[in-house]
């Protein structure tokens, strides 16, 4: 147990840290995780179908569209001096204080619904959610998920891409598909 409270704490130190450091706009974070969320919504919704309730449903995406909306309160976006291979500025973002505070919250909106639902909740699978919830953040193509942590990372990223992309147009112009052309 407490060789899992100190890789928790060291893979909690690493998020952490990366939450506050710059980092590229790519397709991957904007476009396709968001995609991935929704489809793995719905492929864990149908698998768990015993398990899904519309009203919870409900009333995580209404939470889900919240903290998506909270998380971009902090972000800052920087045009570097480097270009891609097309010629364009490449665009860095940091994510910042708001993005972490709504990464715990959806953490704790996690284990409340699972408690709700009447799922049995411990210290120690507390500690491995929190330790399942940064590796998922930090590889976000982790498939053995549960529909509501599904749910609420479709919606929040959703509305994470979507509120940045029009408060921000560079990160729009960034994430466009390009022809590459060969001078």
């Amino acid at each position: 147990m407490t060789l899992l409270l100190i890789f928790c704490l060291l893979v909690m130190y690493s998020f952490i840290k990366g939450t506050f450091q710059l980092e590229p706009v790519t397709k991957t974070s904007f476009i396709i995780i968001p995609i991935y969320a929704v489809i793995m919504t719905i492929i864990s919704m149908f698998t768990e179908s015993n398990e899904w309730h519309l009203s919870v449903t409900i009333i995580l995406i209404l939470i889900g569209i919240m903290l998506g909306w909270f998380q971009t309160f902090s972000v800052r976006v920087v045009k570097t001096a480097a270009k891609d291979k097309y010629g364009n500025h490449i665009f860095k973002y940091c994510r910042g204080w708001a993005y972490l505070y709504g990464f715990g919250l959806v953490f704790v909106v996690e284990i409340a619904t699972n408690y709700l639902l009447g799922l049995k909740v411990t210290f120690k699978s507390v500690l491995f959610e929190l330790l399942n919830e940064v590796l998922r953040e930090r590889f976000k193509f982790l498939p053995d998920n549960g529909w509501i942590i599904w749910l609420l990372l479709a919606v929040t990223t959703s509305v994470y891409t979507m509120i940045l992309v029009r408060r921000y147009p560079c990160i729009k112009e960034a994430l466009y598909w390009k022809k590459y052309k060969k001078e």
